[in-house]
């Protein structure tokens, strides 16, 4: 039977969590922001006592005692106590005065307060889920907002960790695309868990059909130009000097009924990248030296790391195959953007790595967290592994840390991070990333409307897809300060307005789409276009002129 917690954060509404053991705790409530406090049944507080190596018994408060005075101070273990309240309303009077009191210290814990069976539905009844809770975050605008109705009982902050609105709304698409058959293209940088949000949407996926379907995995970066063909489309029999007798399948073909993950499609040579397109569009495939043509059913997914955008502007990469990947976008945020989920990161990644429920201390903690983290997740990996290979699991330093960066030629970046060294720049790069990104999205919906510049009918897809860019721009224009001036800014809202409009038309009518397109939005993209390369334009030379 699982255990019903409230958790209160500093700041933030209290928030409904269910865990089937008192072990899940730690992991369940590290995806907030700490320090938290955890109220349960005082009946439950019996099965955490079980497991004394995690939490410590503090007894029953004093009613003219603090929490602090219990709680506070007491090292790795998580502490718990019966609060001794006789309201819901002390129950909120007493975690806020001692949340305050805890962030006062520095201290970044979980706490564990029992209260009476019989006052525990009023505390429980008015917490939010983590859904009403993001809602309330977004305030009813951007991707997660408009994705609250899609979510499902299944837990993906197993596949996809972080507790802020980016990292929540990866999760939500993760559930959208595993409903769907169209291609999904996964773009961030190196390190960001692109792999990750991949096999969740499989995983995700074979959950739904309740059957074990293939994912293979292509390493674009890996394979060698020439070779791509025979590994991803495979070869008919005698289709060259030692060749097997009878042939052999491709990936694509291995794939069939499952997922094939293009890694790195970015890499792939120009002509290969066409043969991709083919076989997206047609269904079908040749193998190398044959003459006759095989169905393929498997839905693709592909990642870069690389900006694709850019690279089909200077014909780098084939704009067809960009704009057919796109239909369906997940971009996975960098760690070194959400700081505050450096904590959650740092203490899951310890107990893969230690194989226990082993935690950091806070001084280390403390000291990751003054690092930029260029690598992402991949980088922290490698850091905490090699802290564990280095000195164990228990009485860690910072000095030893402090070693460790030294070891990996990290030393001059350790004590500060980037937006205190550099605030300017960063601000200045993000404003860059922004302006890309929109320009991106506009540029795609373009793209997708093209066909009623000839009053020709859009699929259902381009519909489903148009959709998911509308609520992409939503998410890109949250702050009006990365556009740079008011007019910008002015001309992004009346492309996504005027883009809402054109959706809502009748699908059927297609005198008045193509009127609509023509007359009012196809200028209204032009414009905003041409004021986005301006900024553009303007921001590189301050870049530039700042090195």
């Amino acid at each position: 039977m699982s255990i019903q917690c409230v958790l209160f954060s500093r700041d933030k509404s209290p928030i409904k969590i269910e865990i089937e053991s008192p072990a899940e705790l730690p992991e369940s409530v590290e995806m907030w922001l700490l320090p938290v406090a955890v109220v349960v049944r005082i009946a439950d507080l019996e099965d955490f006592g079980k497991r004394a190596e995690l939490f410590k018994n503090r007894g029953k408060k004093d009613e003219r005692k603090g929490l602090s005075k219990y709680l506070l101070g007491q090292g790795d273990c998580i502490p718990y106590i019966d609060a001794n309240v006789g309201d819901p309303g002390r129950v909120k009077q007493a975690v806020t005065s001692f949340l305050k009191k805890a962030e006062k210290a520095s201290e970044k814990g979980i706490y564990l307060l029992g209260v009476r069976n019989d006052l525990f539905p009023a505390v429980w009844k008015p917490a939010l889920t983590e859904d009403a809770f993001f809602k309330e975050v977004s305030r009813g605008k951007g991707l997660a907002a408009f994705l609250l109705s899609q979510g499902d009982k299944s837990k993906l902050t197993d596949y996809f960790w972080g507790n802020t609105e980016a990292y929540y709304e990866v999760r939500q698409l993760i559930r959208l695309a595993s409903t769907k058959i169209c291609p999904v293209l996964i773009l961030g940088d190196a390190g960001t868990g692109k792999d990750v949000v991949a096999w969740a949407i499989h995983d995700q996926g074979q959950k739904m059909e309740q059957r074990k379907i293939p994912f293979i995995k292509v390493n674009c970066a890996a394979i060698s130009g020439g070779l791509f063909e025979l590994e991803v489309f495979g070869y008919a029999p005698n289709a060259f000097r030692g060749a097997l007798f009878n042939g052999k399948a491709g990936k694509w073909e291995e794939a069939n009924g499952g997922t094939l993950f293009l890694d790195e499609i970015s890499d792939l040579r120009l002509d290969n990248q066409e043969k991709v397109l083919r076989t997206l569009q047609q269904g079908v495939i040749w193998r190398v030296g044959s003459s006759t043509e095989s169905e393929v059913s498997a839905r693709v997914i592909a990642s870069s790391n690389r900006d694709l955008y850019g690279m089909v502007q200077k014909g780098k990469f084939n704009e067809d195959l960009y704009y057919l990947l796109r239909q369906f976008l997940i971009r996975t945020p960098d760690l070194r953007e959400d700081p505050q989920n450096l904590e959650v990161f740092a203490q899951k990644l310890w107990r893969e790595i230690t194989n226990s429920d082993a935690r950091l201390p806070k001084e280390i903690v403390d000291d990751l967290c003054n690092h930029s983290w260029p690598g992402n997740v991949r980088e922290l990996r490698s850091v905490l592994s090699s802290l564990y290979n280095f000195f164990g699991a228990s009485g860690l330093k910072r000095e030893q840390l402090n070693a460790v960066f030294q070891h990996f030629g990290l030393a001059a970046g350790y004590g500060q991070r980037m937006h205190e060294a550099g605030e300017p720049a960063l601000l200045q790069m993000e404003c860059l990333r922004k302006i890309c990104h929109a320009d991106e999205a506009i540029r795609a919906c373009e793209q997708e409307l093209k066909p009623l510049a000839a009053e020709l009918p859009l699929k259902d897809t381009a519909w489903a897809s148009l959709t998911r860019m509308r609520v992409e721009m939503q998410a890109l224009m949250r702050n009006r300060l990365y556009f740079g001036n008011q007019e910008t800014y002015q001309a992004m809202v009346r492309v996504e307005e005027n883009f809402g409009k054109l959706l809502e038309l009748p699908k059927k009518d297609m005198p008045e789409l193509s009127s609509f397109w023509r007359k009012t939005l196809e200028p209204e993209i032009r414009q905003a276009g041409s004021l986005l390369f301006t900024e553009h334009q303007k921001l590189l030379g301050l870049m530039g002129s700042s090195v």
